[in-house]
């Protein structure tokens, strides 16, 4: 099982192969959930409800006012970070991609006196201490060799009892054990002495899907919570959210619906470990 931390020359060659990977792949992946159109970004119909809930979430759990200075870290073509930067003083937007932030500065919705994109290791972000009012992280950490690191320098950069919001895909939850126990029964029935296939803890690399898939780890909701209660933010809101993988059967026959959207969602916040995602609120110590 391929978990452990690399060392200084394997990490270097896994950076570049990521940074390739991001290069050349990540805005065609982002189709799943929006198109570009005439300088806009149009949601998809398994855009159109999962992006929405998310702009909500993020805006009312960041609580951005006029006189707050706003990171997005991993800001992506500024879906979110767009509309958020209009609620503050003045905002950046990092990302490792050039592409997408590229993308970003074509689109209409863009305002250069307000949005700042910022090509950046995310991993060493190069802003003094204490430079940020908010910051968001977005469905980034799943993508990242250390995701510690981009925890530790939003830390870093947020002012003390700032507002830091990270939001992540979740694998290990309620039902992801339901289907693994099933999945054990059948193989004990089935195909008896047949090993599962390995699986990586929550929260650690796999660095055999770096530059195969987008995301390299997996998270639970407790594994989650405490690590950022280890570097140093206070949790002070989670949100469970509905399915995330536009790859996954399930996710393509209810997501487009806004009878099991809907449905899912109220599932999700009543447990977020019966959810595909979690957003997190915290207050940085």
């Amino acid at each position: 099982m391929a978990t452990t931390t690399p060392d200084a020359q394997t990490r270097r060659a896994l950076q570049d192969k990521l940074r390739q990977f991001y290069e050349g792949t990540l805005t065609d992946g982002q189709r799943a959930y929006f198109n570009v159109r005439e300088g806009n970004l149009i949601p998809t119909r398994m855009g159109k409800y999962w992006l929405a809930e998310h702009r909500q979430v993020f805006g009312e759990l960041l609580q951005l006012s006029p006189g707050d200075s706003f990171l997005d870290v991993g800001c992506g073509e500024g879906y979110y970070t767009m509309p958020l930067s209009q609620q503050a003083r003045f905002s950046v937007g990092a990302d490792v991609a050039s592409s997408v932030l590229q993308l970003m500065q074509s689109l209409r919705e863009y305002d250069a006196k307000k949005l700042a994109p910022c090509l950046m290791d995310v991993e060493k972000l190069p802003f003094a201490s204490a430079s940020f009012d908010k910051a968001l992280c977005s469905h980034l950490l799943e993508h990242v060799l250390d995701d510690r690191a981009v925890v530790g320098e939003i830390r870093r950069v947020v002012k003390p009892n700032g507002i830091a919001v990270f939001a992540i895909p979740l694998k290990y939850t309620t039902p992801y054990r339901m289907v693994r126990g099933a999945e054990s029964v059948a193989r004990a029935l089935f195909r008896p002495g047949k090993s599962p296939a390995p699986v990586a803890p929550p929260g650690e690399l796999d660095v055999r899907l770096v530059g195969r898939q987008a995301h390299i780890r997996h998270y639970s909701v407790a594994v989650f919570n405490r690590m950022l209660d280890e570097m140093g933010f206070t949790v002070t809101r989670v949100v469970g959210m509905w399915f995330h993988d536009p790859r996954h059967w399930l996710v393509h026959q209810t997501q487009p619906r806004a009878f099991w959207y809907n449905l899912g969602t109220k599932i999700a916040k009543r447990d977020p470990n019966f959810g595909a995602g979690l957003v997190a609120q915290t207050v940085r110590r």
